[in-house]
């Protein structure tokens, strides 16, 4: 288990400095042992944005069938801020995913290593986890991207500055839009895009994470 943490409740330059320096621990190759249990976290706020919803889902790999939900309702100390979305909801999701027994891969929904800093949920909460993570985004994380095939399973990869795979776009379900795959922690572009894809045998949303919102919007609507 990882021993790497910090405060949450800091100022938005402290968070920016926390950010660069937990990326220089990002693992952006498979580092995997066997996948028998693959989690996936919902986020949803208040309608004021002062109260923040986690569920965590916990499922077999690769059969996709529920093991454990754990959820958490937070008040939330820190604002929602674009490029610094953890820490708003970081605390309450591993509040979450403590509840549960520890699963060997966990997918976030939003950013991966694309983002700013280099650090979006999945990589900052996988370093701190010292756990595999994937980040799969419903809304585009590149500018002018080039649209995959409609058919399931295609693909377009995407590089960074220094011509290293980033992620993918990727059609998950045939004359669906497309979804967006980064890794976050531990975890190769190309491994990243077929877990994905192996998690959406029925929607365009992976699995994990349909079910995890699916739980958290459900608490929101309880109260």
């Amino acid at each position: 288990m990882s021993k790497v943490s910090h405060h949450w409740r800091v100022s938005v330059d402290q968070a920016k400095q926390i950010q660069l320096r937990l990326c220089e621990r990002v693992i952006v190759k498979d580092d995997l042992n066997k996948i028998e249990t693959i989690a996936g976290v919902g986020v949803v706020f208040s309608r004021k944005e002062d109260e923040v919803f986690v569920g965590c889902v916990s499922l077999s790999f690769p059969e996709l069938q529920i093991q454990e939900r754990a959820f958490c309702k937070q008040n939330v100390s820190f604002p929602y801020i674009p490029g610094l979305f953890a820490f708003s909801a970081g605390p309450a999701i591993l509040s979450a995913i403590k509840k549960m027994q520890r699963p060997d891969m966990i997918m976030f929904p939003g950013r991966g290593i694309v983002h700013p800093r280099g650090l979006g949920l999945a990589s900052h909460l996988g370093v701190l986890l010292d756990l595999p993570t994937i980040a799969c985004s419903k809304t585009p994380l590149w500018r002018g991207y080039r649209e995959p095939a409609s058919k399931k399973g295609s693909r377009v990869f995407i590089k960074g500055e220094d011509r290293e795979l980033v992620g993918a776009v990727l059609t998950t379900r045939e004359g669906k839009r497309p979804v967006f795959a980064t890794p976050g922690h531990k975890i190769s572009a190309q491994t990243a895009v077929e877990i994905v894809l192996h998690c959406c045998p029925k929607y365009r949303i992976p699995e994990p994470l349909r079910q995890a919102h699916i739980l958290a919007r459900g608490m929101r609507q309880e109260g």
